[in-house]
């Protein structure tokens, strides 16, 4: 289990959000995140009585669910540096998004 936080907390990382602390992690999520926060929380407990070897299967299944429910949230979402580095110096604008709106969906 302790693995599945430390993914979570590694893809924060990537994606530019201070990870020294639980609560402060917690707090950063709140923002973009809100609705898998309890889950987050759920989880990250249920990790820590995994540890002492005081979880039923079941708590650690809905943990994982919980732990998954984050992480496909933040793999969906653009790194910080990614969405800086593929910004026109010049306008500020992301040509990475612009130029995809403007595409056909058949590709022309």
């Amino acid at each position: 289990m302790t693995e599945a936080d430390q993914l979570v907390t590694s893809v924060m990382a990537e994606r530019g959000y201070p990870i020294e602390d639980f609560e402060q992690r917690v707090s950063d999520l709140s923002v973009g995140h809100g609705d898998t926060l309890d889950q987050y929380r759920q989880a990250h407990e249920i990790s820590g009585r995994a540890a002492a070897k005081k979880a039923s299967t079941e708590e650690l299944r809905q943990a994982m669910m919980h732990y998954r429910s984050l992480f496909e949230e933040l793999v969906g979402e653009s790194p910080a540096n990614d969405r800086a580095s593929r910004r026109d110096p010049a306008t500020g604008r992301d040509d990475h998004d612009e130029g995809s709106s403007r595409r056909d969906p058949g590709g022309r």
